[in-house]
Parts: structure tokens; sequence; C-alpha cells
């Protein structure tokens, strides 16, 4: 079966291709739908010229080489569906930059690239008063460690690949669903507007609020619990797939 939901988290951009290429009109389809990391499979179709070998290079987000390997294809056709497949590389390739060289038989070719980059930052959660999205003084030391881990992922991998900060709120169950979503992105945004204040720079930064539509205990209505009201801080390439109410929007 392949693992649909992490496709998302995949950004495959195309590259510039060779003079050749393009006089060649060698052209290459890629969709987020057809990169299949459970199966560790790229799955690609041809629709104009005809490739005959692909070449690959992994690297980790600092730039260690991984793994590289090709494929061959002696008879493929415009139009067909064709794949590329590499080997279980274990927790070192969970995050990784994948770069491709599609070649044709007369030597034109053309480049895509596939970054996979996702860090949830470990944190002590905020306290908040009820109803309130005020990160209070006393609260404000429970900030300092994840700050000082985003900063040093901007300082890392800013200059190696896109990657942004994403700060995702939820709450309990305790009041009006609607209310709650409100209310989770506000403290959201209190949060990441805390962390820009403090200095970090160099990355753009999300909010999202959750309210109850993402519970990590679940309990029935109006059921206050401590594990549900939480924040998310992650570092990603992406936007993460969460499941649940609200989107995604910039504050900086």
């Amino acid at each position: 079966m392949r693992a649909w939901i992490w496709l998302l988290f995949v950004l495959a951009l195309p590259l510039q291709p060779s003079a050749a290429s393009a006089q060649a009109a060698l052209r290459i389809e890629v969709k987020d739908s057809d990169i299949d990391l459970a199966a560790r499979t790229l799955h690609f179709r041809l629709t104009g010229g005809v490739v005959q070998r692909v070449d690959y290079e992994m690297f980790s987000p600092e730039g260690a080489q991984l793994h590289a390997g090709n494929a061959e294809f002696p008879r493929a056709s415009p139009g067909q569906p064709l794949a590329v497949s590499w080997p279980d590389l274990g927790k070192k390739a969970e995050n990784f930059r994948m770069e491709l060289k599609f070649t044709a038989a007369n030597g034109s070719w053309v480049t895509f690239q596939i970054i996979r980059f996702f860090i949830e930052v470990p944190h002590e959660e905020v306290e908040f008063d009820s109803g309130k999205a005020d990160v209070k003084a006393d609260q404000q030391s429970k900030l300092e460690k994840p700050l000082g881990l985003l900063k040093e992922a901007a300082s890392k991998y800013s200059a190696l690949m896109n990657v942004s900060v994403y700060v995702a709120g939820h709450t309990d169950t305790v009041g009006g669903a609607s209310d709650n979503q409100r209310l989770s992105e506000r403290r959201a945004q209190a949060i990441a507007q805390w962390f820009t204040a403090h200095g970090l720079r160099g990355l753009s930064i999300h909010v999202r609020g959750f309210g109850e539509g993402a519970l990590a205990m679940q309990t029935p209505d109006n059921t206050p619990e401590q594990r549900n009201r939480r924040a998310q801080y992650i570092v990603s390439s992406f936007a993460p797939p969460l499941a649940g109410p609200g989107s995604w929007h910039r504050i900086q």
C-alpha cells in the first residue's frame, strides 16, 4: 500500500534542463502523488523525448552523501509510466535531499530535486489562563529552550534548503468548538510572536489553531485534559498536513 500521507511531505522541484534537452524536448512529469516514501520509489512519466538513464544521489540535510544509484530504461517510450527505487537507508534518511538526473539517448538531460525535512521541537507546555492567550511572565522560561533549538535550526538548515517554522495550538474540549479553534490560534500566534520578539530570524513563521479538532487524548465533550492543551513547534520544508480545522497562515 502506498503511504500517501507522506507524499505531502515531499517537494519536487524541476531544475534547469541542458540546452540539448530543450532542443530534444525531453520532458518529465512528477507529481506529489508519484513519490512513495514508504516503498522508497519515485514514479514518473515521459511527456516528451525518450529517457535512457536516471542517476540519483541522496544527501542528508547537512549535505553528506547518503546513497547514489542509477536505473536504465533502454526501451522507454513517451507516455510510459516508469519508476526509480532506492534502498532502505534507515533513520539517517528520515530527512533528505535527492538530486535526480534524467538523461536521453542523445545525451540531453533534465534534473529534479526532492526535499523531505521535518523536525518537531520538544518543549515544556506553556500554561495559559482560562480563555486567555497572553504568555505570562512565569511561563516565558518554558519558551527559552525551544527558541534556542529553533535558532539553531535556522542557522544550520536555512542556507541549505527552504525551511519554515510552524506553530500549532490545541485545546481540550471544555467550551465551544469554534471558540476553542479561535483561542488555540491566538495562543499559537502569541507563542510565535514571543519567538520573533526574542530573536528568531531568518525563517518564515506560520501559525494555525486546531482547537479541539486534533486531540492528543480522546475525551468526551467538556472534559478538562491537560494533555490536550498543547502546542507543536515544527521546522519543515513543507506545510505540515496535520488533520484538523483551520489553515496555516504566515505572520513573519
